[in-house]
């Protein structure tokens, strides 16, 4: 997990992120405590004995000519051996041949059948745009203010920053998710039943996205994969079992978000925040700390969510044609509306002719 998604509240970690070699000598766990003064009487005169001890072997070791390196190897430790990180990259990154195996069997089968997956995927990118408002407002209510800034550093755990939530960043961002789904919705609404065939395409879509976001991950950061392995291998099965009890296809499709839970979890418990994990997650986006394609491989992963909850929830519709869309959408419609009112026309007149004209052809 700490490679995957590196996080550490000690002084090297800054250092080790540019390169330069650092090492943090504690008796600490993750999370130093704050509430433990370093008095005389506090001290534990064996254990302090030992790190004196430790240093000097140390500062012994680097006198005698020992060359630092640039940055060291990532490794895992397993008892008194230790697992190489390249290995486990490699074994992420193998993981990832079923799924991409079965998602191209999937898509040719579509080809083979003639269903077509324009409407799908144009369905997937209405979400994305919609995913990608909501990253657009959140940088936008930090450069104003509404989320705290500062140095892109992991804040202490036991500070107010750590665990106040900004009532004005949270309501405002929940205002402008609410305006961007009402914009978004109208061409994603179903108008018609859905065919079977229109189904299958609208998972083949969403699998098809999920399959590019995982190689991205893997070109960014391959110890990530974890935490999107597990979508990627529940999920493909959502496709087999899409005419099975609706609790099946719902526990299936709740298992697929074990990844990011992983994460939010392995905060909140290591470094016992508890419920404000995910507020200290998006404090950690909106210093900066969090890299930019991680944030956006993320905001597509949930535009994929999104779409196999719609599929699950018999919610979904492929994009609509021009034939089918019901006029312009409420934005446009409503700009529309006001521009003619100052031309002294009425839009919806002049709507209402047009369908009647596309009716009668």
């Amino acid at each position: 997990i700490d490679l995957g998604f590196p996080l550490n509240l000690y002084e090297q970690a800054p250092l080790v992120g540019r390169g330069i070699p650092a090492v943090t000598l504690t008796t600490e766990g993750n999370r130093a405590s704050s509430s433990i003064a370093d008095t005389p009487d506090r001290l534990h005169v064996h254990r302090l004995g030992q790190m004196g001890r430790a240093t000097q072997l140390l500062l012994g070791s680097l006198d005698q000519g020992l060359e630092l390196t640039a940055g060291s190897s990532s490794f895992v430790f397993l008892g008194s051996r230790f697992l190489p990180g390249w290995a486990l990259e490699l074994v992420l990154i193998a993981a990832l041949v079923p799924f991409l195996t079965a998602t191209v069997d999937l898509f040719a089968y579509c080809r083979r059948r003639r269903i077509r997956l324009i409407g799908s995927i144009r369905s997937y990118v209405r979400r994305l745009g919609f995913w990608a408002w909501i990253g657009i407002s959140f940088l936008l209510l930090t450069l104003l203010g509404a989320w705290p800034r500062g140095a892109a550093l992991p804040p202490n755990p036991s500070s107010t920053a750590a665990t106040h939530w900004p009532a004005v960043g949270v309501i405002g961002l929940i205002l402008l998710g609410c305006v961007g789904w009402l914009v978004s919705r109208e061409r994603l609404l179903p108008r018609r039943p859905v065919r079977g065939e229109e189904r299958l395409a609208g998972y083949a879509g969403a699998l098809l996205a999920l399959a590019v976001l995982a190689l991205l991950t893997a070109a960014s950061n391959p110890f990530a994969l974890i935490f999107i392995l597990p979508s990627l291998h529940i999920w493909l099965w959502l496709p087999q079992i899409r005419d099975r009890q609706p609790w099946v296809r719902l526990a299936v499709l709740a298992a697929g978000f074990i990844g990011p839970l992983l994460l939010v979890g392995s905060i909140a418990w290591r470094f016992g925040l508890g419920l404000d994990a995910p507020w200290y997650l998006m404090e950690l986006t909106a210093t900066g700390y969090v890299p930019l394609p991680a944030i956006a491989i993320f905001l597509a992963w949930l535009a994929v969510a999104g779409q196999l909850i719609a599929l699950e929830a018999y919610r979904y519709a492929p994009y609509p044609s021009a034939a089918e869309r019901a006029g312009r959408g409420p934005l446009r419609a409503g700009i529309r509306r006001l521009a003619a009112n100052r031309r002294g026309t009425y839009p919806n007149d002049e709507l209402a002719a047009r369908r009647q004209a596309r009716a009668r052809h």
